[in-house]
């Protein structure tokens, strides 16, 4: 093995060899486990090294195109390691990959070696693609003469049938590649394991066992270990930083672990479904689905487009656990396409009957517009993700935390909507606070828990994007509570129609169908209209109408109390007149716009009330 002196003493250090080491294992209290396969993740520091010739730093004679990380550079990794057996128990064959990431350097390499239960001691070669070289290169990289010569015999052995299936070293892609090495934490002594597992039923006969016992009540915190890495084409050193080592947890508690986080994925999913069905029957009616903003509903389903696209990388990445991810992406496809695109698609065709038709020339341009759109967001975004979730940038975790907010803004479209229109109802109160609870799942997970599957680091910015989610939620309670324009300024909002106006009447010539005068003039917000009919005399003293005025209410046909304009405001919410002059019950008319936004008798279009 050819590693400079300093690498060299960091190695031996690491690995506890001494020049006076005999062939004989050194005897140790220690106890290692005999299995170390499972999923670490940590921060490594890269230094850059010389020769001890004391030649230029060679990163001056790196092979062009290769890439190293940066002096002084922190980054984070992710390693997946699995194991086989061979001939000698105390020996096992590693195998997996390590992710190395960084502002600027990301690499993905393919991990081969050996471990020693014996001493707690891995050697690895970390290549960019599996070949032949890099596979005698591990043997050359054992730094101590029995382990070299144990190395030699029971690796050849193991990849005697491997090596004609590998690729030759000139046939292969290269780049800085590296000889890898890991020194496990010892398992805990039986003593110090006594107190916390007699507390969880474990005798002290059981902690007397042999080592494969005690790697079955190990914790995941037990998996710890420190590294050295070294490229000798790239004379780059990577460590694990002083008092900080890499973590892991166990292949079998890994898949746990995914489980119990695919349980709760699909009982959110299943819990948007219901909450998105009951919304679907609550706006059964054309006037019911015009208080629904069709921008709100696109972008919910672009943030389900996004769980899914998601879910399929993991499914494609995470081979151990690649069922758990196709079940959370196969659910969050079916309420994306069985009910989000459904209720979208409803809505979208009420609300612009111009272009919803797919028969014409303008629908179909308009259906492409809208497919090129939504690609436009999806196929970037999740780049942007996945190189947020490779390590990217300060740039690129700017760029994710705009989009995060942009995607949670989908509130505001409806809260704008009500504020227009001025109306409000439109959406079922647990659906915007059990959809606003949900849909912070996924996000709160990723950026929010240590602890989960994709090892990504907490973010402080997701606590700001809950708080901000609730509050869009909060606005939307209280416009159906205190009113769709509370938050604007009086003198800032749009005038609307007013059906409870005051009015005079005229004599109508059909007793079922009630004909009125305006007392202060056309309410804001409509045009002037002349009554559809009117007779009588103009004369007529409307404090007292005579009973041939009494108007009726043509949806009921019972008499309107309160058609003469009394005093108080408060008395004319009992009768509502249309644009178009005629009066009906509040209760008659308002129950007649859930279902149609037109006047009952002359079919004119009605304002929102």
């Amino acid at each position: 093995m050819s590693l400079p002196p300093p690498v060299r003493h960091n190695v031996d250090a690491l690995l506890n060899i001494t020049s006076g080491r005999s062939t004989e294992p050194v005897p140790t209290a220690n106890s290692y486990f005999d299995n170390v396969s499972g999923i670490y993740s940590g921060r490594w520091l890269a230094e850059h090294v010389t020769q001890a010739t004391q030649l230029a730093p060679l990163n001056s004679s790196i092979p062009e195109g290769y890439k190293r990380p940066g002096d002084k550079t922190f980054g984070r990794l992710t390693i997946m390691l699995d194991s086989d057996e061979l001939a000698d128990k105390t020996i096992r064959l590693l195998h997996g990959t390590v992710h190395l990431q960084a502002d600027d350097y990301s690499a993905i390499l393919s991990l081969q070696g050996l471990y020693w239960s014996s001493y707690g001691s891995a050697v690895l070669y970390a290549a960019w693609e599996p070949n032949a070289q890099a596979a005698m290169d591990l043997v050359r990289a054992v730094p101590e003469k029995d382990a070299f010569l144990q190395a030699k015999s029971f690796y050849g052995e193991a990849m005697k049938e491997r090596l004609p299936s590998l690729e030759r070293y000139e046939d292969v892609a290269h780049n800085c590649d590296y000889q890898f090495y890991m020194q496990f934490d010892p398992v805990q002594s039986p003593e110090r394991r006594l107190a916390g597992n007699d507390k969880k039923g474990h005798s002290a006969g059981d902690l007397s066992e042999d080592i494969r016992f005690l790697q079955t009540i190990a914790q995941p915190s037990e998996l710890q270990a420190q590294l050295i890495m070294y490229s000798p084409d790239c004379s780059v050193a990577i460590a694990s930083p002083q008092g900080q080592g890499v973590s892991g947890i166990g292949i079998e508690r890994y898949r746990r672990k995914t489980i119990y986080y695919a349980l709760a994925a699909l009982t959110v999913l299943l819990s948007q479904a219901v909450l998105l069905v009951c919304q679907m029957r609550h706006t059964p009616t054309p006037a019911a689905l015009a208080k629904i903003s069709y921008q709100m509903l696109s972008i919910q389903l672009i943030i389900d487009s996004f769980t899914f696209t998601l879910h399929i990388i993991g499914c494609l990445s995470l081979g151990n656990v690649y069922i758990v991810f196709a079940v959370v992406a196969f659910l969050t496809f079916m309420v994306l396409g069985m009910f989000g695109v459904r209720y979208l698609s409803v809505v979208w065709r009420l609300q612009r009957p111009d272009v919803s038709d797919a028969s014409t020339n303008e629908g179909r341009r308009e259906l492409w517009m809208i497919y090129l759109r939504f690609y436009l967001i999806l196929i970037p975004g999740t780049s942007l993700f996945y190189t947020y979730l490779d390590g990217g940038g300060q740039l690129v975790q700017w760029l994710v935390c705009a989009m995060m907010f942009a995607m949670y803004s989908y509130w505001i479209p409806q809260i704008w909507r009500n504020t227009k229109r001025g109306t409000s109802g439109g959406l079922r109160r647990d659906y915007v606070i059990g959809l606003t609870l949900l849909r912070l799942f996924f996000p709160v997970y990723l950026f929010g828990y240590a602890g989960n599957i994709a090892f990504n680091p907490p973010a402080a910015f997701i606590w700001v994007l809950c708080a901000y989610s609730i509050a869009q939620a909060a606005v939307l309670l209280l416009q159906d509570a205190v009113g769709p324009r509370f938050f604007v300024p009086a003198h800032l909002r749009p005038e609307v129609y007013d059906y409870h106006r005051p009015l005079a009447l005229a004599a109508p010539a059909d007793a079922n169908e009630s004909t009125v005068v305006d007392i202060d003039g056309p309410s804001p917000g409509s045009e002037q209209q002349e009554p559809l009919e009117q007779t009588g005399e103009a004369d007529q003293d409307v404090s007292e109408p005579s009973a041939e005025t009494v108007p009726h209410c043509a949806i009921c046909l019972a008499p309107v109390d309160s058609a003469v304009p009394p005093a108080n405001q408060h008395d004319r919410t009992t009768y509502m007149v249309t644009p178009c002059h005629h009066i009906y019950h509040t209760e008659c008319l308002s129950q007649w716009m859930d279902i149609k936004l037109e006047c009952p008798v002359c079919r004119a279009s009605l304002p929102p009330a």
